[in-house]
């Protein structure tokens, strides 16, 4: 025997090196000797997979047997509906009340089935289960979607779906447009495999897409489940390229546990009889075949226990530990989704150096790379989508969204990653150990003769030397810092032609005026040639592209985002620049933005910007396309270098919502009560009638156009000039009227009325120092951008004031205003009452850190009575309460206590609460228990007021602001909302 093995070993030694041999001659004929791809699949692939399926004949029994594989909710299900006029694909929750009489879909309402006081579902039968599977409906009305995470929040199996669910993919049937999702599909089937998990694989009924199905034994957490497909993708990312991450976010069920009256995510059921004639909604092999008898090989699936999934959790966390691979996060709470962390890189996973190329991105060389590495890299690219877990929180469909986002690529035998990320990658290489080779192939554009005209100011001199120490990065600088002269200064110094990319057309005339005022440029004006042949000179060194006008010159132009990139096609100059500028660059993660930055080459992208933040929290693809923050100089230093007073003055309005509708009022239906508000509206016009009395010059700025006309209306005679800024203005009479305002005379008295969107990006009128902000906002960047059309300087300025009005009655607008409070202090704010300019108190915003000393001062200086609001209570706190304010009692002063009545919590044991109140009144304190809405404030004998997002007598929150200001008027308002008018009086 052991003969007959050395000679077998004999005769593979000779058939090697005749291989070989073989080889070099082809090689030295240049023949190849490797089957194409398409060879390949020509070989393995059969191109007529619906023939390769045997037909069976559909029973009761097998609609049993295969609803024990795909066990989901039987109360509801799903069918799929085909719009004939659009071939648009949706599955609609099926509802006996669906389109008829009060179904709010009748009306276009898009209320969640979940809330819908019509809603009765329609439990999923045995006989839609035969219909799915027989697929007697040519148009597929007969397929349908189950729900897989049951009531008691568990599940029977997992899945991950590889289908389409871009926007409008659903007119393609959730098709894919790429081939990318095979290879995805085929890394994950391997990693099943690799960890002793046998997967069915299911090509969707689209033909270009497919569902990886993972049973279970019995029911099973949600937790666990998808805790246990989370963990298997980390362990698989070690030793099987993954190379994109929007596939693996749709994991099904889609969370651990259901809303209250949710009920998930679906997911379309295979085997369906109408698209398994096509090969498609079919159970296939490695190569993509269709299994011919599909029955065999669905029950044929073994289904894993509880013991097995435990198991491999703990062998890959063992595992883990040994490897000293950082996937400990997989164990917490939100650690669960698979790529939270970025992890470091291993100097064992480079066979040598790390190749680096500079271009358009950073192509990091993957041929020496071991897949973990090349995973890790990939991380660095990817972010986990706001708008994902915002819709989740809110029991919202995720179904277009992905849980991450990812920026990076695979191209060839490279990974591209965004070139705001090449630090990440350098320091990780350092940390490891990592010899990492740099080449560079950016555009170092042309050489232009270029210099500055003019001095700038102290606070500028620190920016630009910050920018250029680095060919990326963002200068987040307040409005009326002066980002465009900083900016010309670093054309000046850096001399290479240049690109100023804007979303707003309003900036462009600024940066003409800038560059103009603030630049020599010593270049001989370029020649172009006409549409009828002529070669004429252009009029500018500084070109601008606009719609249809284009005066590029290759040497400094301006452009508008979507005139550099239009339909996919990019302008001939882009990748010839040397320096690229965008300016208020949180725009820079809108789609056409992206794409612009991902084609670019130049050598230095920068970008400028007074709100790096954004409401869709996206910043994060700003960071990667052009750095991160190389210097900052915020609204606070603004303030202080302005050298004047920044005041808020908190005017609290009457407006009331239905208290019963408080809870569930949509935010459009909320705004009416403010718009249709006569009272409100009268309070705003007083307030501006009186800003004119003392000289001041007012924005009015509300969101809505209807609104603005109607306090234009009321204003129009109130002042010398009155203009009116709104959506209903084109952009000829916009520009129109901003010319007029500019002649005004500065002894004539001005009303500016105003929707934001139109005094936002680009809007310059120094005069202005008082902000009426007439309806609500809460994101900070929004009150900060507002504030800063008060910041440019102007002679005679000597404060400015916003105007805040305080729509405490209704919560949701209560809840804005606390969150402008905190913007408020961020920005250098102070509280006023009345318009004059003098300030409460120094640090008159206050937060968790700052208001305790001030605070209890002015409750142990009480003369007559402390009232405080707080709908949450603790004990400590009231223990600290009743110690500290024993002296006072005793000298009379009546302490008042407004909070939830003990059933009115939702959370905790009614009987600890009834206990607190208890020993609250037992100490001489007056309860006054509500059941639904409850206010927070303190107030000192009807004169000092606190008031802000804080619990005064529960948990302090370190997001918790506070404003302190002394004000009869405002503690009438509070208390009389609290007590009612009559009762306020005693």
């Amino acid at each position: 025997m052991t003969d007959e093995i050395l000679s077998l070993q004999d005769k593979m030694k000779c058939l090697e090196k005749e291989n070989q041999y073989l080889k070099s001659l082809l090689d030295r004929a240049g023949i190849s000797y490797y089957a194409s791809d398409e060879m390949k699949n020509r070989d393995l692939f059969d191109p007529d997979q619906g023939k390769r399926i045997i037909p069976r004949e559909i029973t009761d029994h097998d609609a049993n047997l295969f609803f024990g594989k795909f066990w989901g909710r039987t109360d509801v299900y799903a069918k799929r509906t085909l719009k004939k006029s659009t071939g648009e694909i949706n599955y609609y929750t099926q509802c006996y009340n669906f389109y008829k009489a009060g179904c709010p879909r009748m009306s276009g309402s898009k209320i969640r089935c979940q809330d819908c006081k019509r809603q009765a579902y329609k439990r999923l039968e045995k006989q839609q289960i035969m219909a799915h599977l027989k697929g007697a409906s040519e148009d597929a009305a007969d397929v349908i979607g189950i729900y897989p995470l049951l009531e008691d929040d568990t599940c029977r199996f997992l899945v991950f779906d590889f289908d389409n669910h871009d926007k409008n993919a659903e007119k393609r049937d959730f098709a894919n447009m790429d081939d990318n999702w095979k290879e995805e599909v085929d890394a994950l089937r391997e990693i099943c495999v690799i960890n002793g998990i046998d997967p069915l694989v299911e090509r969707s009924r689209s033909g270009r897409g497919a569902h990886l199905w993972i049973f279970f034994q019995k029911k099973t957490e949600a937790s666990l489940a998808r805790k246990f497909g989370n963990t298997l993708l980390r362990k698989g990312a070690e030793s099987v390229n993954l190379k994109s991450f929007r596939f693996y976010d749709r994991m099904l069920p889609m969370q651990d546990h259901l809303s209250k009256g949710g009920i998930g995510n679906l997911i379309a059921l295979p085997l369906q009889g109408q698209a398994l004639k096509e090969g498609n909604s079919a159970f296939v092999d490695e190569n993509w075949n269709a299994y011919p008898d599909q029955w065999k090989i669905l029950l044929s699936k073994p289904k894993l226990s509880k013991d097995f999934i435990e198991e491999k959790l703990k062998e890959w966390k063992s595992f883990a530990t040994n490897q000293a691979i950082e996937i400990n996060e997989i164990w917490e709470q939100d650690g669960e989704k698979p790529w939270d962390k970025i992890r470091d890189f291993l100097q064992c996973d480079v066979d040598g150096e790390l190749y680096i190329t500079l271009a358009d991105g950073i192509y990091i060389f993957t041929e020496n790379l071991a897949p973990r590495i090349q995973n890790r890299i990939r991380e660095l690219a990817a972010f986990k989508n706001p708008a994902f877990y915002k819709n989740q929180a809110m029991g919202l469909s995720n179904f277009a969204n992905s849980r991450y986002i990812y920026l990076g690529r695979d191209e060839g035998e490279y990974i591209r990653i965004p070139r705001g990320l090449l630090e990440d990658v350098t320091a990780k290489c350092d940390k490891a150990g990592i010899v990492n080779c740099i080449q560079d192939e950016r555009c170092r554009g042309n050489a232009i003769r270029a210099s500055f005209q003019g001095q700038l100011k102290e606070s500028q001199i620190p920016a630009v030397e910050a920018m250029l120490k680095h060919e990326t990065g963002i200068l987040h600088a307040a409005t009326a810092f002066g980002k465009t002269v900083v900016c010309c200064n670093m054309i000046a110094r850096k001399k290479v032609n240049t690109l100023i990319l804007l979303q707003t057309s309003a900036l462009i005339e600024q940066w003409e005026s800038a560059m103009e005022n603030f630049l020599t440029i010593d270049e001989e004006l370029p020649e172009y040639v006409t549409p009828t042949g002529r070669k004429k000179r252009r009029k500018s060194v500084i070109g601008r592209l606009q719609g249809a006008h284009d005066s590029t010159t290759g040497i400094i132009d301006i452009a508008m985002a979507g005139s550099v990139c239009k339909k996919g096609e990019f302008h001939r100059r882009l990748k010839e620049y040397g320096m690229v500028i965008v300016d208020e660059c949180h725009h820079a993660a809108s789609d056409t933005f992206v794409e612009i930055l991902q084609e670019v080459r130049a050598k230095y992208v920068y970008g400028v910007t007074a709100t790096p933040l954004r409401s869709d929290g996206l910043e994060k693809i700003n960071y990667m396309l052009l750095g991160p923050v190389r210097y900052q100089f915020t609204a606070k230093d603004r303030a202080k270098e302005q050298g004047i007073a920044h005041l808020v003055y908190p005017r609290f309005t009457r407006a009331v919502a239905p208290r019963f509708h408080q809870d569930n009022m949509h935010p459009n239906e909320a705004y009416a009560i403010l718009r249709e508000n006569e009272d409100r509206d009268a309070l705003i016009v007083n307030d501006v009638i009186k800003c004119i009395a003392k000289g001041r010059t007012p924005v009015i700025l509300s969101r809505y156009v209807d609104h603005s006309r109607k306090l234009y209306d009321r204003l129009k005679s109130c002042a010398d000039e009155v203009f009116l800024l709104s959506g209903e203005n084109t952009k000829k009479q916009h520009r129109a009227v901003l010319e007029q305002m500019k002649q005004v005379e500065a002894d004539k008295s001005m009303i500016l009325v105003a929707t934001g969107k139109l005094i936002g990006e680009g809007f310059d009128y120094p005069r202005l120092d008082t902000l009426i902000m007439a309806m609500p906002v809460s994101w900070k960047s929004v009150v900060e951008q507002y504030a800063g059309r008060l910041n440019r300087d102007y002679e005679g300025k000597e404060s400015v004031i916003i105007y805040d009005y305080v729509d405490s009655h209704i919560s949701m607008f209560e809840k804005m205003y606390h969150k402008r409070l905190k913007a408020y202090k961020q920005i250098g704010y102070d509280i006023c009452v009345g318009n004059t300019v003098e300030k409460q108190n120094v640090g008159a915003i206050f937060d968790i850190d700052t208001y305790a000393e001030v605070y209890k001062n002015d409750l142990l200086t009480a003369n007559k009575e402390i009232i405080i609001a707080s709908p949450v209570i603790s004990g400590p706190k009231i223990e600290e309460l009743i110690l500290s304010l024993k002296n006072l009692q005793e000298k009379g002063v009546r302490i008042r206590i407004v909070t939830w009545k003990p059933d009115s919590y939702g959370f905790g044991d009614s009987a600890y609460w009834m206990e607190l109140q208890e020993r609250m009144r037992s100490n001489g304190f007056e309860m006054n228990l509500v059941e639904d809405y409850c206010q927070h404030y303190c107030i000192v004998d009807r004169e000092v007021v606190w008031y802000g997002s804080m619990n005064f007598l529960g948990k302090e929150d370190s997001e918790d602001n506070l404003m302190r200001v002394c004000s009869n008027e405002i503690a009438a308002e509070l208390l009389e909302l609290t007590f009612g008018k009559w009762e306020f009086g005693n």
